[in-house]
């Protein structure tokens, strides 16, 4: 099972939660964390925070960390947390993406194929519609 933190700013880490727990009604969340950034804290403390969730959250294949917007302090946090084989980040976190995450992370073991995975979904999930 891969491991799923979700770092993004504020309140929007427990709106996609309440999001997935909608989809999922019995959902078991032991593989999934999120950490709120609130515009007051420091920058260490948030990567020592998510450092203290990643050896929960690895059972042995891997965390992905979700992030709301690249290059934005949740974002910059993860970036610092990836290690080969260990832990991967995807930014532009959407709800397409975390459907997927949820869906496939008890069934998959293979860090670079879920991540590839939840980010084509991501990418799936964006539509345009114009005159």
């Amino acid at each position: 099972m891969i491991g799923i933190l979700i770092i993004t700013h504020e309140t929007m880490g427990a709106a996609y939660t309440q999001l997935a727990q909608h989809f999922f009604p019995h959902l078991q969340s032991d593989h999934i964390r999120i950490l709120n950034v609130e515009n007051t804290d420091d920058h260490h403390n948030i990567i020592t925070r998510a450092q203290n969730m990643l050896p929960e959250l690895n059972r042995g294949h891997g965390v992905l960390i979700l992030t709301d917007i690249f290059g934005a302090t949740p974002c910059n946090a993860a970036m610092k947390m990836i290690v080969p084989q260990q832990s991967a980040m995807i930014s532009g976190l959407n709800a397409p993406m975390l459907i997927r995450a949820i869906n496939d992370s008890s069934r998959e073991s293979d860090l670079d194929a879920f991540v590839a995975r939840v980010k084509q979904s991501g990418i799936d999930g964006i539509m345009a519609f114009c005159e």
